[in-house]
């Protein structure tokens, strides 16, 4: 059996800081063959003419992968902040997919674990909705090019679907299923309780949740977000991060012979 720990959309350098304790831990008690996490709002960059306030910092990478993380998966927020360009020359970094072949970074690549006839080779794919991502080309047409360019190279593949609707989510899910091993679903920062195995074999869930503060809005002060919602302007107000203990989104998955025996949230 292989098990893969996937960390949903970690927030900000409290949430980071709770991983540096929390994380050795989970790889104590639970042992994953690989750690996957989507940390697009790794940090508050806020920087003009970036094209977001969130995004993802050399040094807060630089801590998240000395705890072990083999890939960082993103989404909408992937080229935030001052490092969005030059972050995705790290083969360890995945950007959506579906974003054409414009901007910096990959969307899929393919991790090794062991050596020989003991190794296994997980596939990671990260694709985005549009109602996340309103210029992306159509997820599920650029995530069955990917698995069709894949054939006999992988042993397992995970797939990061980075998006709102759960409708959505679920069509993409049912599209691949028997396909791919995983289809987890990140960016609304909040957990569904839809844990399963489709009936060809793949686990999924619509959304795995943020690793984050949770005493605010999506991991952020909610003043800025109410004065928007009665403004309905820009207010310049900064980007802050919430107070509250630190939520964990996370799932574990069971898998072998390229299939998953078992999802299950972290709590």
């Amino acid at each position: 059996m292989t098990k893969l720990l996937f960390i949903g959309d970690i927030v900000g350098e409290t949430a980071l800081a709770y991983l540096e304790t929390r994380l050795p831990e989970l790889r104590a008690t639970y042992h994953p063959d690989f750690v996957i996490a989507n940390a697009e709002n790794l940090d508050i960059t806020r920087h003009n003419p970036s094209p977001g306030n969130c995004g993802m910092t050399t040094p807060s990478l630089t801590r998240l992968f000395a705890l072990g993380v083999d890939l960082v998966t993103g989404g909408n927020h992937s080229w935030d902040g001052p490092e969005g360009m030059s972050i995705h020359a790290d083969p360890r970094i995945l950007r959506p997919l579906n974003y054409g072949d414009q901007v910096p970074g990959r969307g899929a690549t393919i991790l090794t674990r062991g050596n020989g006839a003991h190794a296994v080779r997980l596939g990671v794919i990260n694709v985005i909705s549009r109602s996340a991502l309103p210029a992306a080309d159509a997820p599920l047409a650029a995530l069955d090019a990917q698995l069709d360019a894949w054939q006999n190279q992988t042993d397992l593949i995970l797939v990061d679907f980075h998006g709102e609707s759960v409708t959505e989510k679920l069509s993409v899910g049912f599209a691949v299923d028997g396909r791919v091993t995983a289809l987890v679903g990140t960016h609304t920062h909040v957990p569904t309780l839809d844990t399963r195995i489709l009936p060809n074999g793949t686990a999924y869930v619509t959304d795995v949740g943020m690793t984050g503060p949770n005493a605010g809005i999506q991991g952020y002060a909610p003043s800025g977000f109410v004065k928007r919602t009665r403004l309905r302007l820009p207010t310049g107000d900064p980007l802050t991060l919430a107070g509250g203990p630190i939520e964990l989104g996370a799932v574990l998955i069971t898998c072998a012979s390229g299939r998953a025996h078992s999802i299950e949230r972290i709590r």
